[in-house]
């Protein structure tokens, strides 16, 4: 199986411009948790995700792991304040701009293996001929395909 039969072609993406609070918004429509960045030719110049905008509200201490080291964490009101702040900024301060690509023609065990080996990313992007976005395909599409498989395989 190859990555054109299971990629989502239904896209909503962002532009490197927009405001991260109206990008919240927009994934938490849509249920989402990334979307790609795109210029004005629909071509990928990045991925915005939840992860890359909490990145900006943990503060570096937890992160580093020097929790440890000092006698308190910090509460709501600290983290509310840096989500403020992270919210304020636009997609291209906060984006990770080098995504997972693949080809449509990869197949499904070539996909899941660069989601793994590419970081831990849930998410690859596929592009056509002309460098347009024309596809998803999340760690979750391929744990899907497997298990619709893995019936028929049960069944024969």
């Amino acid at each position: 199986m190859f990555a054109e039969k299971i990629m989502v072609t239904e896209l909503v993406t962002t532009k490197e411009n927009e405001p991260i609070a109206d990008v919240i918004v927009r994934m938490h429509d849509a249920k989402l948790r990334m979307l790609p960045v795109v210029n004005d030719a629909h071509q990928v110049v990045g991925i915005v995700s939840s992860f890359c905008i909490l990145s900006h509200v943990v503060p570096d201490y937890l992160i580093s792991g020097d929790l440890d080291e000092i006698s308190f964490a910090p509460d709501m009101g600290i983290l509310r304040k840096k989500y403020a702040k992270a919210s304020s900024k636009t997609v291209s301060e906060v984006m990770n701009t080098k995504p997972l690509m693949i080809e449509h023609t990869d197949s499904i065990i070539s996909i899941a293996a660069k989601l793994v080996g590419h970081g831990g990313h849930e998410y690859a992007l596929i592009n056509d001929a002309n460098n347009k976005l024309i596809g998803v395909i999340s760690s979750g599409d391929i744990l899907d395909a497997l298990e619709e498989h893995a019936s028929e395989v049960n069944d024969a």
